[in-house]
């Protein structure tokens, strides 16, 4: 049972990351052939941040809901909340220790928090677990949605000079955190939308993976593939982000949690890859998109032989 397990695991996480590459690479073709300028990259990256990942965050919440699972549905979010809030953390302490420039410290911060949840969390956690662990990703999710767009967004925005009232309306206005607000309250009451509009939203949603890992690809082509290996100081960032934040909450959370499939679905969520909003958030907010790309290319590909180590230690 322990080897399919692995197996089942293993073959997932493979399955999407060659289907995140395909689309890397289109974007790397597309930019070096002049299809993908810098003028349709900006472009793209406001219609991801704008249209398509809030009609992904809404129509991600649209499970079914038990009473049953409420205590716990809960607590994985506050829980996941507080394991993205420790990769915060760090940040704080590495950027300290190599004395990150000011905008190396906001890609490592952010790549640190978020993991790949939305784009190969789910489709891992649902190979393995099916519709039980679903409803724990989901709630995983939700903290991430929270936090990326409004911690996330302040990493990227915040200057010396920033006004802090200004900043929290736009923030708390954000389009994808309102979808969370109003996909959240679809998910405790069962509200649905009429089917055809929530196909057609749902539609517009299955746009953002595609979309995104396009734009990384695009971003990726501006620099030569020897500048990936080139900067030794991102090593640190992926270790921690792979390896550091999932043993740490392993250990921890072990203590305390005794249902092993909400276990096991918030650490592995924890050892997923830099999530690919960190570059679409650099790229938005004119952040060092050099160094998310990096981050986000080498962690998706190093993290094919993380993820079975972190599938040992829970075995164990």
């Amino acid at each position: 049972m322990q080897a399919l397990t692995e197996n089942a695991m293993f073959i997932s996480f493979v399955g999407s990351l060659a289907t995140l590459v395909v689309c890397i690479v289109a974007g790397y073709i597309g930019r070096k052939a002049q299809v993908l300028t810098d003028q349709i990259n900006a472009g793209m990256s406001t219609l991801l941040v704008k249209i398509t990942l809030p009609c992904m965050v809404f129509v991600s919440m649209m499970r079914p809901f038990s009473a049953t699972l409420l205590l716990e549905s809960l607590a994985t979010l506050v829980i996941s909340a507080i394991v993205y809030l420790s990769g915060y953390l760090f940040g704080l302490l590495l950027a300290r220790l190599m004395g990150a420039a000011d905008d190396e410290k906001r890609v490592w911060q952010f790549a640190l928090v978020f993991a790949n949840v939305g784009y190969m969390g789910f489709p891992i956690i649902q190979a393995i677990y099916g519709a039980e662990g679903l409803i724990y990703t989901t709630m995983a999710n939700v903290a991430f949605n929270v936090l990326a767009f409004s911690l996330g967004i302040y990493l990227f925005k915040r200057t010396a000079n920033a006004d802090i009232k200004a900043n929290l309306k736009a923030i708390l206005l954000n389009p994808a955190l309102v979808a969370t607000y109003l996909g959240f309250l679809f998910f405790i009451t069962g509200l649905r939308l009429p089917a055809v509009v929530q196909e057609g939203v749902a539609l517009i949603g299955g746009m953002t993976v595609p979309l995104s890992m396009l734009l990384v690809g695009a971003i990726l082509a501006k620099s030569k593939p020897a500048d990936l290996v080139s900067d030794p100081r991102v090593l640190p960032v992926i270790a921690l982000r792979l390896l550091g934040i999932p043993i740490a909450t392993f250990f921890v959370l072990r203590l305390f949690i005794s249902n092993p499939v909400m276990l096991e679905v918030i650490v592995i969520l924890a050892a997923m890859p830099v999530a690919a909003l960190t570059v679409i958030f650099a790229e938005q907010y004119k952040g060092n998109t050099a160094v998310a790309s990096k981050l986000v290319a080498l962690s998706s590909i190093l993290c094919l032989f993380s993820i079975p180590l972190i599938s040992l230690l829970l075995q164990g």
